[in-house]
């Protein structure tokens, strides 16, 4: 039995990890892209921002819990920082191919320059405070 537990739990663990490649290597790819047509209200300011800093996230996800007051306090001194709850804005997060949450895409002249899935690097956050 023990034989059988240890492979399921490498097969898990290989899993898990080879999901989180995919989505770095999707997140990666993005970096470069023009901006596509986003919807509604927020996308149209998108699309018109020289420069963006969007943060995507979700009420239930955990690792978002620290991250959501701060990208709030952000907002308040930045009007180039939006903020996403993609249960609101569904298509907006399918419109920038929002893998999961906590997601930060920073937008420059209509391109993607930087598309950060998880933990935000602190020199993105120094850019837009």
């Amino acid at each position: 039995m023990g034989r059988i537990t240890a492979i399921v739990v490498l097969l898990v663990v290989g899993l898990m990890v080879g999901l989180q490649l995919l989505v770095r290597s999707r997140a990666r790819a993005m970096r470069g892209r023009p901006l596509p047509d986003l919807p509604g209200a927020t996308g149209a300011a998108l699309s018109r921002a020289p420069r963006a800093l969007v943060y995507f996230f979700s009420p239930s996800c955990r690792a978002c819990r620290p991250l959501t007051p701060r990208f709030e306090a952000l907002r308040g001194k930045n009007p180039a920082v939006f903020l996403v709850d993609v249960f609101q804005e569904i298509e907006l997060a399918r419109g920038l191919s929002v893998m999961g949450t906590p997601s930060v895409v920073e937008i420059a002249g209509g391109i993607i320059v930087g598309y950060h899935v998880g933990n935000v690097p602190p020199e993105v956050v120094a850019r837009f405070s």
